[in-house]
C-alpha cells in the first residue's frame, strides 16, 4: 500500500476530526522516517478496506504509544488556577489548583492560594503558602509551610518547618522539625530536634534527641522521650499562657514549666513552676513552690 494514500486518508480523517493533529503529525513523522518505497506496480491494488485496516491499525499504534506515555508521567492536571505550572522539574500553583499521580513526583512543588493534592506526593521541596491539601503520603528532603496544610498520610523529611497550621493523619519522620502555630499529628513524631513556640497535639508520642517547647497555647502529647526535654512557660509568671498534658515524660536531662503529666523520668530532672505531677523518677530532683509532685522515687544510680 502506498504511503501517499495513507497520508491522504489519514487528512480526511484529520479533516472530519476523527483523529486529533497530535496524533497525525505523530503518524505522519513515523512514515517520512521511512525511506521511499519504489515505484512499482502491485498486481492487485489494494481496495477501500485495506487502505482503511491500515490506517486504522497506524492510528491504534500512536493511541497506545500515547497511552504509554501518560502511564509512565502518572500525572495529570485535574484543574489549574492561573499562573500554574506543570512539569517534571516544578509544579507551582498560584491561585487554585488540583494535581493528581500516583505518585505525583517532581523536583519542587509550590504552591499559594487553595492547592490538593491526589496522590502522594515525592519532590526535593515543598513549599506550601495558602492552603493545601494532600491525600496521600508527602515525601520530601524539605518541607515549608507558612499557610494551613492537611495531610491524609504521613511527612518524611530532612526538614520540616511549619508557622501555620499543620495536621498529619500519619506520622512525621524528620531530621529537624520547627513549629511555630499549631501542630497537629495523629501518629507518631520522629526527629533528632523538635523545636515548637505554637500550640502541639501529638496522639501518638514525640521521640527524638532534642525537645525544646515554648507553650504558645494549650499542647497535649502522649509520651515524651528524648536525650534533653525543656518545656516552657510564657507570658509571665502570673499569666501563665498554655499549658503542656502528657503521660509520660522521659530523658536524661529534663526541665519542665506549665506542665501536667503522670509520669516523669530522668537523671537530672527540674520541676519548674506551675506543674502538677503524679510521679517523678529522678537521680536528682528540684521542685519549685509552686509546683505539686505527688510521689518521689530516687532512680537508681
Amino acid at each position: 500500500m502506498k504511503r501517499k494514500e495513507i497520508l491522504r486518508r489519514l487528512e480526511e480523517r484529520l479533516a472530519r476530526g476523527e483523529i486529533t493533529e497530535k496524533t497525525y503529525l505523530e503518524i505522519k513523522a513515523r512514515y517520512d522516517a521511512e525511506p521511499e518505497e519504489p515505484e512499482e506496480v502491485p498486481e492487485a491494488m489494494p481496495g477501500p478496506g485495506d487502505i482503511g485496516a491500515a490506517v486504522e491499525t497506524a492510528v491504534a499504534q500512536a493511541t497506545q504509544a500515547a497511552q504509554r506515555a501518560i502511564g509512565e508521567a502518572m500525572r495529570a492536571v485535574e484543574f489549574s488556577g492561573i499562573g500554574t505550572t506543570l512539569s517534571d522539574e516544578v509544579i507551582r500553583i498560584v491561585g487554585s489548583g488540583v494535581v493528581s499521580g500516583n505518585p505525583v513526583r517532581t523536583t519542587e512543588f509550590k504552591s499559594a492560594g487553595s492547592a490538593k493534592v491526589q496522590g502522594p506526593l515525592q519532590a526535593e521541596t515543598a513549599r506550601v503558602a495558602g492552603s493545601c491539601q494532600c491525600d496521600g503520603d508527602v515525601t520530601v528532603e524539605e518541607f515549608r509551610s507558612a499557610g494551613s496544610t492537611r495531610i491524609a498520610g504521613s511527612l518524611k523529611a530532612e526538614q520540616v518547618e511549619s508557622s501555620g497550621s499543620l495536621l498529619v493523619q500519619g506520622d512525621i519522620v524528620a531530621e529537624d522539625i520547627t513549629t511555630s502555630g499549631s501542630l497537629q499529628v495523629q501518629g507518631k513524631v520522629h526527629a533528632e530536634d523538635f523545636r515548637s513556640s505554637g500550640s502541639i497535639r501529638i496522639d501518638g508520642g514525640l521521640e527524638a534527641q532534642d525537645v525544646r517547647i515554648d507553650l504558645g497555647g494549650s499542647s497535649r502529647v502522649s509520651t515524651v522521650r528524648a536525650q534533653d526535654i525543656e518545656v516552657k512557660a510564657t507570658g509571665g509568671f502570673f499569666r501563665v499562657r498554655g499549658e503542656l498534658v502528657a503521660e509520660r515524660i522521659e530523658g536524661k536531662d529534663v526541665y519542665l514549666e506549665a506542665t501536667s503529666a503522670s509520669f516523669v523520668k530522668g537523671q537530672d530532672v527540674r520541676i519548674g513552676p506551675h506543674c502538677r505531677i503524679e510521679v517523678v523518677e529522678a537521680q536528682d530532683l528540684v521542685v519549685h513552690e509552686s509546683s505539686e509532685v505527688k510521689e518521689r522515687r530516687a532512680q537508681p544510680s
